[in-house]
């Protein structure tokens, strides 16, 4: 949810909040992922930070069986029955009411509420504004009802949700990005021992960017439920090699895979963009720590062609803006970022060098396609959390 007025989310949640007294505010961020994509589900390595872009929600208890909640962006309200949880025709809406029921299902005792929802992070452009949604509503929940649940434990729940509510069957690497992202921090997850390090980055003459083509798209429509099936049928022909192989991750070296019979080239590519996927990632970890951007930028090329061409999830807009950059000396490396098939590029560029990307990607960009890219200078934020709205 975007706001098409120039207000501040706080003059945009003022009216909501001072309707009530002493409502809750909440907080949860979008997140960019520098590399590691699409191996989250399974069970591989990513490299995420939350973005100072946010989802915001203020809520207040009602006193009733009802929960009604006013989308300030889309200009939409939706009221949900607690005695009666079930689709409402708004994707957005159902986001919340899978995670209500999945609260019921743990024995959580929701009661009827009043809540508004703003957001600064762009939809459909890769930087998962539905799980910044989710986060948000997750932790206005803990702490309007002073639910005792962990940070996992949140991500469990959004994650049950989305599999069992939506069939959105995604990993868990954008709930932890917004739930656990610090400012200013990088982080590498294994998402299957759910261990986490912080990368640290020396100082440098680079930052990131985003470049979104403006291709809307969400992983209900697109393939991305296909991919997790995908790898789940080339898992199963990796089990008859390893059969204690728990996912494609657990293939460490590509090497493992020759002995592999696939039943279809489709499911070798699948299989050996993950392993190869994971690879890049522990290589960009230590190029990152080291300094070393340029060998940074070459394996966000890399990785991108693996993302475009063994795992099929780009598309021609993305494939067009990592291409038009690749030779721009102030542009060390580019790749899509996020479920693919459209969204944003994420650009390891030179600081102060945005206003000449985009004197070089808009005219041509709008000449291809007929639409204008957005780019978002983005900042490493804070993780979902309390705000306060008055100044």
């Amino acid at each position: 949810m975007r706001q098409g007025i120039a207000l501040t989310w706080r003059e945009r949640l003022s009216i909501f909040t001072e309707r009530y007294n002493s409502p809750i505010c909440v907080r949860a961020p979008g997140r960019m992922n520098l590399i590691g994509e699409h191996t989250d589900y399974n069970g591989g390595l990513v490299v995420p930070a939350a973005v100072d872009q946010y989802m915001y929600l203020s809520a207040a208890i009602n006193g009733s069986n009802t929960i009604r909640v006013n989308a300030i962006d889309l200009q939409e309200t939706v009221s949900i029955s607690l005695s009666d949880l079930k689709k409402t025709g708004h994707l957005w809406a159902d986001f919340l009411v899978g995670i209500l029921i999945a609260l019921q299902q743990r024995g959580f005792h929701i009661a009827g509420f009043d809540c508004a929802l703003t957001s600064d992070v762009p939809i459909g452009a890769g930087m998962s504004s539905s799980s910044a949604l989710e986060c948000a509503f997750l932790v206005g929940m803990r702490e309007l009802f002073d639910l005792p649940l962990s940070r996992w434990q949140l991500i469990e729940i959004s994650q049950y949700s989305n599999h069992n509510f939506l069939g959105i069957m995604g990993g868990i690497l954008d709930q932890f990005a917004s739930l656990y992202g610090e400012a200013d921090k990088i982080m590498m997850l294994d998402c299957t021992t759910r261990q986490h390090t912080e990368v640290v980055v020396p100082a440098s003459e680079y930052c990131w960017l985003l470049v979104n083509t403006n291709v809307q798209h969400n992983h209900l429509n697109s393939g991305y439920n296909t991919r997790v099936a995908e790898c789940q049928a080339a898992l199963s022909e990796v089990q008859k090699v390893y059969p204690t192989a728990d996912s494609l991750s657990d293939i460490v070296e590509i090497g493992q895979l020759d002995s592999v019979v696939f039943t279809s080239d489709l499911l070798r590519n699948r299989a050996t963009y993950v392993v190869e996927e994971n690879t890049r990632v522990r290589h960009f970890t230590e190029a990152l720590s080291s300094g070393a951007f340029e060998q940074c930028g070459s394996l966000l090329y890399e990785s991108h062609s693996g993302l475009s061409h063994k795992y099929d999830v780009s598309c021609q807009e993305l494939d067009f803006l990592v291409e038009i950059l690749r030779d721009s000396h102030f542009v060390l490396g580019s790749r899509m970022m996020g479920g693919g098939f459209g969204g944003c590029t994420i650009n390891l560029i030179e600081q102060g060098s945005v206003e000449q990307i985009r004197k070089l990607v808009v005219p041509a960009y709008e000449a291809q396609f007929g639409r204008s890219p957005s780019f978002y200078d983005v900042r490493i934020g804070a993780g979902a959390g309390p705000v306060v709205v008055s100044n």
